[in-house]
């Protein structure tokens, strides 16, 4: 299959844009945290991270990592389910792009523009890119939705943890991810939704003109749908591809939450007047409370949805500890589950960039 629509790498003006605002973004979310702790202290963070326990500090570490990892094996299972070679090398590259744009973006509407086109720049054909990323992103949600609902399920109590305007988010959030779920299986199964968005696109375009030529791009998309809807009906033969898919994306979900629930096992863990049973139990308790923020805040329209997060894990976390202690734990779980997972994923897509300009100037 032939397609006839190509990919183009976004304005890196836009992108320094964002790569600033991120940076603000993160220094006011830190001193909000900092803030709405009054007994907050820089020394007793110090003092956290020194006593943390090595052993479980390593697999929160390890936890960040397999959240890269995890998206790069869900992409790749879907893509070679349109029997397309793919490398886990370059699979991890597309999850980098995906996971550092999001970050840097509201709502995280950079990251598959992103991912798409280092899965373009790789030989992938854009009809088979676009309904992998769409049906990976459906699974993505679904995934929150599953872990959530388990949480809830095992541990109902957690939710009344949290303050009321939490618990708004928390139920708007569930609401917003199944209708996005749905609305993504509708973009794959309902061809008459693809038409409509791109007629709705190209309308705009030509409105300002910056589409010169709407009958040629009409025909363009009409071509580009059928290419799309033989990618959207195949996919639904793979339905153990699938399966294997969604295991992935609810792992990478999972390990992204039990980086706090690791963290606060590392700093608790043999700490005196603590026993390692209930340590243990309110790291998962803990965990159960990070699946709920995270389906309250995955698409707040803030890069990361930065601030809200924390201040979120802030609410849960301190109904098991003093808050002074609360803010420290969020902050070096924060720190690693998702500041040093942008950082890593930032220099895995410079250093692909930069692999990609040398071949193209030996060529």
């Amino acid at each position: 299959m032939n397609d006839s629509f190509g990919s183009k790498p976004n304005n890196s003006n836009k992108e320094l844009m964002w790569a600033i605002l991120f940076v603000f973004i993160a220094a006011l979310s830190v001193y909000a945290v900092v803030t709405a702790s009054r007994s907050f202290s820089w020394n007793q963070l110090k003092a956290m991270i020194e006593g943390a326990h090595p052993l479980f500090v390593c697999l929160a570490v390890l936890c960040m990592l397999c959240f890269i990892l995890f998206e790069g094996l869900s992409l790749r299972v879907l893509i070679k389910s349109f029997s397309h070679k793919c490398k886990l090398k370059d699979c991890i590259i597309f999850s980098a792009a995906d996971i550092y744009f999001s970050a840097i973006t509201p709502s995280a509407t950079g990251g598959q523009p992103a991912c798409a086109y280092f899965m373009a720049k790789s030989g992938i054909p854009t009809s088979c890119v676009t309904v992998s990323l769409v049906f990976n992103l459906a699974l993505y949600t679904f995934s929150i939705i599953i872990i959530g609902a388990v949480c809830f399920l095992v541990f109902p109590g957690i939710y009344f943890y949290f303050r009321p305007l939490t618990r708004i988010l928390i139920v708007i959030g569930a609401v917003t991810l199944v209708l996005l779920a749905l609305l993504f299986i509708l973009f794959i199964l309902k061809k008459s939704f693809i038409d409509n968005a791109g007629w709705f696109i190209i309308g705009i375009g030509s409105k300002l003109h910056i589409i010169k030529n709407r009958e040629a791009w009409d025909s363009k998309l009409a071509k580009w749908t059928e290419e799309y809807m033989q990618y959207a009906d195949q996919i639904w033969l793979h339905k153990k591809d699938i399966a294997i898919a969604l295991l992935f994306n609810v792992l990478q979900r999972a390990c992204q939450m039990a980086v706090t629930m690791f963290m606060y096992i590392a700093v608790y863990i043999g700490r005196p007047g603590f026993s390692a049973r209930g340590v243990i139990a309110n790291g998962v308790h803990l965990f159960g409370a990070q699946s709920l923020i995270t389906i309250g805040a995955t698409y707040i329209p803030v890069p990361g949805a930065m601030g809200f997060t924390d201040l979120m894990m802030l609410d849960g976390f301190s109904s098991l500890m003093p808050e002074s202690e609360a803010a420290a734990l969020e902050l070096i779980s924060r720190s690693i589950s998702f500041y040093g997972c942008v950082i890593l994923c930032f220099i895995i897509v410079v250093a692909a960039f930069l692999a990609r300009r040398d071949s193209n100037e030996e060529e």
